[in-house]
Formats: structure tokens, C-alpha cells, sequence
């Protein structure tokens, strides 16, 4: 049964979605992720993972918050064929901080307009409305707090507070010593840290500009801001199922309860 203090992964993969046997149980799909605090769904991020929404939708929810954290295309691949978009009386309200000049409209119309996409939003059975992001956003009995992230082009970081349970989400983020502080604190006592962590640390010294993080800075992050739960997310395309498993000892030793997100797993807060 589904909770009103739970997290769904539905999609967890970085850069570019994936398919195949190797990649079963951690899934293919791009960013996506499912939160429900205080009886509320907020979404975060439309990556592939937003095609499977509909799966998790209760039947009288017909208007959902969707909070972008950047405008990179595996953050934005699930919206052009997102069912919901073509279901009449359906609405998402899109926030996204501005990026490069651009407001959210205009970044997603970037992708979903020719000669990307053959329409623009307004032409759906059930277009999205638009909003900028601020610094603080009350979504009913939701209290989302953001802070900026060190990404190629900016990202934003989350904070849900809702029904005395509290969810970060720090995607596409690389955890500098200038950062790491400022993030701690961000993330005080959260329920569930959401952090990337695409690289190993044998693979981050070739990677260390791409604007993500290690696999163990993420829990060592989430160990030192107390956080009572952490999902590694944005896993390399590279790495396998195999490859994960083998490397969630790893995270267990800095923190018992740190894992990589799998597909479609409900952390229950």
C-alpha cells in the first residue's frame, strides 16, 4: 500500500537512459522521483522515469507539482510522451529556476518544439502552466526550500518539508570543500538524502569537471548531516546491475542505511 511519507524511484540513471539485461534492478529510466509527504505528490525532475508516473497516480490526483532542478535533456526526456500530457482535465505546474536567460517555459519549449519535437506544449490535450522557482515555495501542506548546486549550467537543490518528515534531493551536483558545508546544513536531520553519486572513485579523477560527485562523497555527505536514509542516485549508463551490487558494501560502511535507488523502489519515510 502506498504511504503518505514515501519516496518512489522512478528513474534513477545519469546522462543518457539505458536497456538491457545488465540494468534490471538500479533501471534505465533518467531522473525521475515521486514524493509524497503530508498526503501531497510533489514530482522532481522529468527524466524517462515520468513515463511510469501514471503507475503511481492515485486516481483523484489530477494536478501535480513538477520541480525541475536543471534543464539538461535527460532531466526533460520524459515530458514530450508523458501520458498524462494527453489526458484532458490533467495538469502539471512546471517550476524551474532560470537558467543561461532562459525561464522554464523557454527551456522546455527547447526541446519540445520544432525542429526537436513536431508541437509545442499549448497544442496538448492537457498543456503545462509555468512558474519560476523562487528561493522558498509553499505547495499546499508542502514547504519546498532550495539552494544552488555546482553543475555546468547551475542546478538547483531541494528541500521538502511536509508533515514533519523532510526529503533533499541534490542532483548533478559535485560536493566541493566550498560546498559541502553549506549542503550539510541544508540537509540537517533529513528523513532521506537523494544525492549523486555517479563515479567510483577510481573513475572520478578522469570525471572530476563533469559536475557530478562520487558515490562515497554522497554518503559521507549524508552520514555527516545526519541523515537517517540515503539513496545514491544518476548512476553512470556504464555501470551494470553487477557493478552496483558488488559496490553497495561500500556505502554501508559509511553509512548502514545508504544504498544506490533502484527502479521503482518506495522508501517509506
Amino acid at each position: 500500500m502506498r504511504q503518505d511519507a514515501s519516496v518512489t524511484i522512478l528513474g534513477a540513471r545519469g546522462s543518457i537512459p539505458v536497456s538491457g539485461e545488465e540494468f534490471l534492478r538500479f533501471g534505465g529510466a533518467t531522473t525521475c522521483i515521486l514524493i509524497r509527504l503530508a498526503g501531497q505528490a510533489v514530482v522532481l525532475d522529468a527524466g524517462t522515469g515520468l513515463l511510469a508516473l501514471p503507475e503511481f497516480l492515485k486516481d483523484e490526483e489530477s494536478r501535480i507539482s513538477l520541480l525541475l532542478s536543471h534543464p539538461h535533456a535527460d532531466h526533460l526526456l520524459g515530458l514530450p510522451l508523458c501520458p498524462l500530457l494527453s489526458r484532458p482535465g490533467f495538469r502539471f505546474d512546471i517550476y524551474a529556476a532560470r537558467r543561461g536567460g532562459f525561464g522554464v517555459e523557454e527551456q522546455v519549449r527547447s526541446l519540445m518544439s520544432p525542429p526537436l519535437w513536431p508541437i509545442g506544449p499549448e497544442r496538448l490535450p492537457a498543456p503545462p502552466v509555468f512558474y519560476d522557482l523562487p528561493p522558498r515555495l509553499e505547495l499546499g501542506s508542502i514547504t519546498v526550500d532550495c539552494m544552488e548546486g555546482i553543475h555546468p549550467g547551475g542546478v538547483s537543490l531541494f528541500r521538502l518539508t511536509g508533515g514533519g518528515r523532510r526529503v533533499v534531493f541534490a542532483t548533478d551536483c559535485t560536493l566541493t570543500d566550498d560546498l559541502i558545508p553549506t549542503l550539510t546544513e541544508f540537509a540537517r536531520d533529513c528523513d532521506l538524502l537523494l544525492c549523486d553519486g555517479q563515479y567510483s572513485d577510481a573513475e572520478w579523477p578522469s570525471r572530476a569537471g563533469f559536475g557530478h560527485s562520487t558515490w562515497t562523497a554522497a554518503a559521507r555527505l549524508g552520514r555527516d548531516c545526519g541523515a537517517k536514509q540515503i539513496r545514491v542516485i544518476h548512476h553512470d549508463p556504464s555501470h551494470t546491475d553487477s557493478l552496483l551490487n558488488a559496490a553497495e558494501e561500500e556505502l554501508r560502511q559509511i553509512h548502514p542505511n545508504c544504498a544506490f535507488a533502484h527502479v521503482k523502489e518506495e522508501v517509506l519515510l
